[in-house]
This record gives structure tokens, sequence and C-alpha cells, in this order.
């Protein structure tokens, strides 16, 4: 093989299997022989407890030590390069330390750790990937990063915390709460919570895991996970969402049960979520069966079901599921999202004030009279028509316009400028254009050359040093700190990543909000890994055409509640790029040289990449570069909003035949192959339905999946309970003692869901 890491991976893979060293090692060169042999040894050594931090640390110092040497630069293949984002492929850099006598100490220190790398993949056993979160005092480039590797619980009675995000505590025995990194265990008896913005997942030994969303807390009740034999995973859930991956086990007297303060989840070999509010208890089960039982009630919930538990009531019958994201076009007691009308009151969770216009998205329910009801409603981002940005260098400064890079914008009392701008400044400059073309900024900021802002949880506050989700942020007497922060406040902070890699805050406030922006060099693509900081895309992410490792970029984009960054755009701003502008509207004219979009006038050439299909009247989103004359060049016309969004339904299929399906709720879909179909459609097949509406409002059946089947369909939904959210039976049995909710209703069933598997 070309690549010794390779070459290495695939021996070590045969000496696992029980191959003998002679063997194994007999083609191989004398150098790739002496490891394979070196690395057998170190198998018979007791390895210590590695710190997932320390570990993190070195892998981004080495990074940094590439960089110092400018490894990064004479690289004859780059995606070698962006390996450097997954931790156990740092082998694959030796010939590149062995390139120079400058680098010989480097190469000695990459052997090492390819050494102690092969030990750990032999000591872990396959589990998703997870991010670790750094001390304060990691270094400057590591400082935001989560390293990826893989974490398994080390017997039946521990958990271990993977994918820790954010704030993270585990409950000592003394009561108190005390910040816990990825890699620490959990037994019987102890609990863990997460703050805001924060995120961490319990791996079971037996394969189990179970996903903890931000403000949540859990306790583990009763805990021995074997691979084999009886399985028992009891867990309490106090607060926030959860989302549950069950391994399947053939023993009938396995047990996983998540209890709440309203209702005990009983599964099997099942994908499940749990959330818990002052209001209600939700069970959505994803893939499988869940028994949910609350004052001696149990209801059977299938793949593609809801349940709610209000407080002090017996499970409501189930009911399919429903979520998705698009455009609100109306509100209030009503909203119309993506093309579908939904009901809500006063338990509706709206977060972030959307309106009309905005992108949301929505999870509900479909009532058993067909009626689609949200139970929470998330702002993703604001409508972005007649919306532009740009920077740029000032140029003239007057009191009622400014001219930055050629552009004249417009300014008044209502515009939010940084003091201190003089001309000669680089600034950002955001706002909306009115329809006569004139551009109004909102706020011109001022942009340093390595400028950063974000949103995130504080961690620990260490005398000059804070940690705050997971970024080590230096404060001086300059810094301006609001009174009051403490360790788990959402802050957003603004700063300058200096030379030396240091994170020095200007600026640290409570806010609620959940953004950031920032600028860095790029150390990976696949995953990215910017200045240090891992960074999440999508296939939304619009992401500049050309950049590479090294390059200098912004990053722009929003915390997700887990913790996650995720980024909207990544902008390149090597090679003069820095009087990019990007601006959304409603095109005007279309002209051979020139088009005329939200009343601007902007120049089109042969190397502008222009979707299909664009006429005058559609939303578009135009991203380019202004030239000294202020000239808009656009290097991309792209449409803005080709849809209003999408909407998955899960529904009971009553009928099929060759021409059509016809749904429980109605529904006709034809079968003339527009919509793809994935598995086998059966009457009784529980499906999800992919709809998407276009601007117009139509709406399109983009695919059917089946994701359960059902033994008959279901009977019609009863008119009235019969009183039996009144049946309080008080008997307990004692193992259903351990936390809320756990009852006899649960332990009279549990011998009846043994085939919920």
């Amino acid at each position: 093989m070309n690549d010794p890491f390779d070459s290495l991976q695939e021996q070590l893979t045969h000496l696992e299997a029980g191959e003998p060293l002679e063997t194994v090692g007999a083609d191989l060169p004398e150098a790739e022989a002496g490891l394979l042999q070196m690395a057998a040894a170190l198998r018979a050594v007791p390895a210590p407890e590695r710190s997932l931090n320390t570990v993190s640390t070195q892998r981004m110092e080495l990074i940094r030590a590439a960089k110092s040497f400018k490894i990064l630069n004479t690289l004859p293949n780059t995606d070698e390069v962006r390996r450097l984002g997954q931790p156990a492929r740092a082998q694959s850099w030796w010939p590149l330390a062995l390139a120079g006598g400058v680098a010989a100490m480097f190469a000695c220190a990459l052997v090492v750790a390819a050494l102690a790398g092969a030990v750990w993949l032999w000591r872990s056993s396959p589990q998703p990937s997870v991010a670790q979160p750094h001390s304060p005092a990691a270094t400057a480039v590591a400082q935001a990063s989560p390293a990826t590797v893989a974490l398994a619980a080390p017997d039946p009675q521990h958990a271990v915390l993977a994918e820790a995000r954010g704030l993270v505590e585990i409950q000592s025995s003394d009561g108190a709460w005390a910040a816990a990194d990825a890699g620490q265990t959990l037994a019987a008896g102890q609990r863990v919570r997460t703050g805001a913005l924060s995120g961490v997942s319990l791996a079971f030994y037996d394969g189990s895991l179970a996903r903890l969303g931000p403000n949540a807390e859990v306790s583990v009740d009763s805990l021995d996970a074997q691979k084999t034999g009886s399985r028992v995973i009891l867990l309490s859930q106090w607060s926030g969402d959860s989302k549950h991956d069950v391994a399947h086990s053939d023993d009938p007297a396995s047990r996983y049960e998540v209890a709440t303060p309203s209702g005990v989840g009983s599964a099997k070999g099942t994908s499940f979520r749990v959330s818990v509010t002052v209001l209600l208890v939700r069970f959505d089960v994803d893939e499988g069966v869940v028994a949910v039982t609350h004052l001696n009630v149990t209801v059977i919930v299938v793949a593609g079901q809801t349940t709610i538990v209000p407080p002090g009531e017996a499970p409501q019958e189930p009911v399919f599921h429903i979520s998705g994201e698009g455009e609100v076009t109306a509100i209030g007691d009503i909203w119309r999202i993506g093309g579908q009308t939904f009901l809500t009151n006063s338990s509706t969770v709206v977060v972030g004030d959307p309106q009309v216009g905005d992108w949301v998205a929505v999870e509900g329910r479909i009532l058993s009279d067909g009626t689609r009801f949200a139970d929470r409603i998330t702002l993703l981002h604001h409508s972005t028509e007649n919306q532009f940005s740009f920077t740029g260098t000032v140029e003239v400064i007057s009191g009622t316009q400014w001219t930055i890079a050629g552009r004249v914008v417009r300014v008044d009392d209502l515009t939010k400028i940084d003091e201190g701008i003089a001309v000669g400044d680089q600034v950002e400059v955001q706002g909306g254009i009115a329809q006569d073309g004139t551009w109004w900024a909102s706020s011109i900021t001022r942009t340093a050359a390595n400028g950063f802002e974000f949103t995130g949880v504080v961690q620990s506050i260490i005398s000059d040093t804070w940690t705050i989700s997971g970024i080590s942020v230096t404060v001086n007497v300059s810094t301006t700190i609001e009174a009051g922060i403490v360790v788990s406040d959402v802050v957003h902070v603004e700063g300058e990543i200096l030379d030396d890699g240091t994170w020095l805050a200007t600026s640290i406030q409570k806010t609620a909000e959940n953004t950031f922006d920032f600028t860095g060099v790029v150390i990976s693509m696949d995953p990215w890994i910017v200045d240090g900081v891992p960074i999440s895309v999508t296939e939304q992410t619009t992401i500049d055409e050309g950049i590479d490792i090294g390059n200098r970029v912004r990053v722009v984009g929003r915390v997700l509640a887990d913790g996650t960054w995720l980024a909207e755009s990544i902008t390149q701003l090597d090679e003069g790029k820095r009087h990019h502008v990007e601006f959304t509207a409603r095109v005007e004219s279309i002209g051979p040289a020139f088009w005329v979009v939200g009343g601007v006038p902007v120049s089109v050439t042969e190397q502008t990449k222009i979707d299909n299909g664009i006429e005058v009247g559609d939303l578009v989103t135009v991203k380019g570069n202004l030239l000294p004359d202020g000239t808009v060049v656009a290097k991309k016309i792209r449409l803005a909003s080709p849809t209003q969004g999408c909407v998955e339904t899960s529904v009971v299929v009553q009928t099929i035949n060759a021409d059509q399906i016809v749904l429980l709720n109605g529904q006709t879909i034809p079968l003339d192959g527009k919509a793809k179909v994935k598995g086998k459609v059966n009457v009784a097949s529980i499906v999800i339905v992919l709809a998407c509406a276009d601007a117009d409002g139509n709406i399109t059946i983009v695919s059917i999946t089946v994701v359960y089947q059902l033994d008959a369909l279901p009977p019609p939904p009863p008119q009235d309970n019969g009183g039996q959210d009144k049946d309080k039976d008080k008997d307990k049995h004692p193992d259903c003692k351990e936390g809320p909710g756990r009852g006899e209703g649960l332990c009279k069933h549990d011998d009846d869901d043994d085939d919920d598997d």
C-alpha cells in the first residue's frame, strides 16, 4: 500500500484476529515490521487511563507545529491534510515529517503518537464519534475544539459520557454538581445534567445510547447493561429532551426504561425521544415500539407515533408525528408553515420570535380529527428578502451617507455605528435595500483582521481565562464584561484572534441569541476546522468555491441547541476578496450584461454562475464583489426560495393499488413515479410522507418511506376515554419505585411488552 498508516492498520487487524506476529510481519519492510513488533508488545502492557483533553490538545499542537514548519504549503496531496480532522489519521504525516532535517524531531513525536493511537484503536470498541471539550489550559489553536474519538463503557455497571458539548455536570454523593468531561463514567445512583447550548451522550456497555439535549437532567436508577442475558437500564428524566437508541436484546427479562414525572417508557431494540416540560411529557417513537404507562394505564406507541402525558393524567391515545421546515406565511392561533396549516395554543413552545417571512422548524402531531397541531416552532433564520451585507474600506463619511468600497450607503439615527470608525478602516455593513435601490445601513461595524463573535455557555471562569463552549477566551483590563455573569450563563463574546492564536475578548455580555461570526485559517475541510473550531456544514451551507487548506475564511452561522456550530456560510477572504457582497432581493429585469435585482444594477459575465430557470419576479441571492466604483459584479445568482419548505408526516396506509395509495387521513397519493418509494408498502404500513410546497403554495409529494408494519389497521379513535384517566390504583411493586412515574402500571405490563422488539 502507498499509505504507511493503512498498511500498519491492516496488519494490526490481522494481529487482533489472532494471526501470529511472525506471519503478519513476514512481508513488511524492516521499519514497519519494527513498529508492528513494538505495537504488539504494547498490547501486553496495562495502559494508563488516557486524558482525552490532553490527547486532543496534543493533536491540535501537531497541527500548529505543522503550520509553523510550513508543511501545509508543501503537501503534494491536500486530501492528506484534510485527514487532520480525524485523530486516528495523524500517522499519515510520517513521510512528510521526514522530508527535511528541520522536521526530524517532529517526526519522532509523530511516531510516538502513532503507536499510542494504534494501542488506543485496539482498546476501543466501535462507538459513535464524540466531541471532547478542552480544558481552560488548552492551547489557542486547540481551544475550541472537540476531538473525535471512540468511547465505550468499561463494564455493564457504568455508562461513559460521550459527545460532550458546552456545560455538562455530574452530581456527586454529597449533592454538589461538578463540571464533567467526555470520558467520565456514571454508575447507578448518579445524575448528569446539561446547560443551555449543551449536550452529552451516555454510552452503555451493550451498545445502547442516550443523547441529552440542552437543559436536560437524567439520573441513572439501575444499571446492568449486559451484552447477553438480562440487560437492565433504568433512567429517570427530570427535564429537557433526550433521544434513545436501544440495542436489541433477545432476553425477555431485559428492561430499558425512561421514567418521567408523568409516566414511564419501556422499550427494546427501539429508537425513541422523550421531552419533559412543566406542561407535559411527550414520547416520540422513531423505530420499533415503546410502552408508555402512567396512572395504571398503558398505551403502545409504534414508529411514527407520539403520545402526550399531561400532569396528573393518563397517557393520551398515540397519534402520528409531523415535522419539517418552511417559510412562515401566517401566525396567530393558526400558523401556516411551508404550505401547511398548524393549530397552536398556550402549550405550544415558540422559540426566537419568528415573524411572517421567516424560516422556521416545526414539530407537532396529527390529532384524531386530522388537524395538524404544532408543539414547537423554532426560528431558524429571519427573512433575507431585500437584505444585504458586505465588507470593505471606508472612503467617505458624512452625516447621511457613507462611501464604503465604492458603494454609497445611507445612514440615519437608527443605524448602529461602532464608535471611532475613521476613513481607511475595514468595516462590515448590513442593511436593507429600498424599492428605488438605495442601500440603507442598519449597522456599520469595525472588522478586525482576525475578529470573532460568538454565543456560548460559560463553562469556567479562572482568573483571566474563561472557557466558553469549549473555547478558551482571554480577558484583560480592557475587556467589557457584564456584571453578574456566572458559570452556566449564555453569553455573546466579541474580540480578536491574536497572531499567537489567543482569542482575546473585548466584550462578554449576557444574551439570548445563538449566532457566531469569525475569521480564521482553514485547518481541515473534512471535517471543517477553522482556527481550531470544528464547524458542521449541511447542503444548505453556502461555501465559496476554491477554498483550500491554509486559506483565510469568514464563517457565519448559529449555535444549535446541543452546542454544535452549524455554518450558514463560509466565505473566502484571501486574494482581495474582502470586498465580497451578498444580498437577496427580487429580479426586476434580466439582460445579457446587466440585471436589476431589488433596484440594484448587477453586472454579469461569462464567469457568473446562474441557476437555471430564473425569471423576473423570482427571489434570488446575489453573491459577488464590489468594484472600486461601487459596481456589483455577480459571481453567483441563485434562487433563494425555490420552495416554501418541506414537512414530514407519519401516517398509516389504508388501501393500495397499482395507481394510488390511500392514507388513513384520507389523503391520496398517485403512484405515477414522481414520488420515491422506499420499502414495501402494504395495507397498515406506517409511512413517512415528505411533502414540499413551492412559492405558489403547490404541494408535491417527494418521497414515501416505510418505517413500520402494523398487524392490522388501527380502530377509529374513541369518542370518550370512559373515565380511564381516573383509575389511580396505588399498589406498587418494589422495583417500580425508582424514579418519577415508575409505578404499578408499568410493572404489570413488563411481561406483556416482551414482543415489542
